[in-house]
Order: structure tokens, then C-alpha cells, then sequence
């Protein structure tokens, strides 16, 4: 994902947010669905036969009408979260691909370095020493060879 540019940030206008009235927002399916679900369940613990009478569905129905604004206002709040970590998880990538680039080119560097070839050669007749030592010790070439790599594996961490 591309960095945001930082031009593109923008300041929210003042509000007086005093002036403002909350707008429900209903979805008719989702309000229909909770409305019947609602009815049924009430029809249960009542144990009521047959229609509601007028009171308790006119409660019903605008308890599914408030149930089903909350129920689309948690979807969108839900759905803004997860754009929210998107946008986050998209810089830790961005971050981490930075650094591999970083990482490749100081390989690369240090590959080009006419002093590599001579480290790493001293490097192995050292370790080579210490093989000859533990073997001289006592050691079999295999142990030998186990303890160098552990205290090599040792090392690295």
C-alpha cells in the first residue's frame, strides 16, 4: 500500500455539535427481521396465541425500529475499525519491507568488500583450530564437530 501523503491531511471544520440532532439510520429488512424475531419471542414468554394486541406491537415495533438503527450503527462502527487496522497493518508491512531492502543492501555491500574473503578465511582456520584443539582434547571429530556448531548456533542468537 502506497505511504499517505501528508498534504492530503485535512483539518475538520468547527462544529457547534450542540446544533446537531443524532439521525437514526434504518434498514427495513434488518428492522422487519428483528421485529418478527421480536414478536415471536414475546408471543413465547407471554404465552399468547394467535395476533398481538395493538399495545404490545406497537411496543415491539418501535423497539425493532430503535434495535435496528443500533444494529446498522454497530455494523458501520465495526466495519470503520476494521478499515482502521487495515491501514495499520499496511504500514507495519510497508515498515518491514523498508528494512528487507535495508538488510539486502548491506548484504550486498558487504559482499562487494574486498576484506570479506579474508574474514571469513580466518574465521575457518579458527574454527578448523578449535576442532584440531577438541579433538586433541579428547574429543571424537564428530563431538568435535557438535560443540563447534553449538557454540557457532550459540552465537548467532
Amino acid at each position: 500500500m502506497p505511504r499517505r501523503d501528508i498534504n492530503n491531511i485535512r483539518t475538520q471544520p468547527s462544529v457547534d455539535l450542540s446544533s446537531l440532532t443524532a439521525r437514526r439510520v434504518s434498514v427495513d429488512s434488518v428492522e422487519d427481521t428483528i421485529r418478527k424475531d421480536m414478536e415471536s419471542a414475546v408471543r413465547a414468554q407471554l404465552s399468547l396465541q394467535g395476533t398481538l394486541p395493538a399495545e404490545i406491537k406497537e411496543a415491539v415495533s418501535a423497539t425493532a425500529k430503535t434495535a435496528s438503527a443500533t444494529a446498522v450503527e454497530l455494523s458501520v462502527a465495526r466495519a470503520a475499525e476494521e478499515a482502521t487496522r487495515d491501514v495499520g497493518r499496511a504500514n507495519i508491512t510497508t515498515r518491514f519491507d523498508d528494512k528487507i531492502k535495508v538488510a539486502a543492501a548491506s548484504l550486498g555491500h558487504i559482499s562487494q568488500s574486498s576484506d570479506v574473503d579474508e574474514v571469513l578465511r580466518k574465521r575457518s582456520e579458527l574454527l578448523a583450530k578449535k576442532r584440531d584443539s577438541l579433538v586433541t582434547a579428547g574429543f571424537t571429530n564428530e563431538e568435535a564437530m557438535q560443540i563447534l556448531l553449538a557454540d557457532v548456533g550459540a552465537r548467532a542468537h
